[in-house]
């Protein structure tokens, strides 16, 4: 019993070395985790965005069919596209 307790008093600065490196390695995988998660917040941003700015742009167009419809349900030819002139 005093073997193994004088063996792991002896162990003890060795381990204690230790401590400091460990540290830095734990604050090293927090700084990952942290930059992975700033990552995934920007990507899921990113892509927002791009749908935001998908469904505008299709709203735009569905827009500009609906007002070419009204202009064309008018009977009357409009910059020379309707009239039959081929153009």
């Amino acid at each position: 019993m005093i073997t193994l307790l004088l063996a792991a008093l002896q162990a003890a600065p060795a381990a204690l070395k230790a401590v400091p490196k460990i540290l830095e390695a734990l604050e090293r995988l927090g700084d990952i985790q942290t930059a992975r998660a700033a990552q995934q917040r920007k990507d899921e941003k990113d892509k927002a965005i791009i749908d935001l700015i998908a469904a505008a742009r299709k709203r735009r167009l569905r827009r500009e069919r609906e007002v070419g419809r009204v202009q064309g349900d008018s009977g009357a030819a409009s910059d020379g596209h309707g009239d039959g002139s081929g153009i």
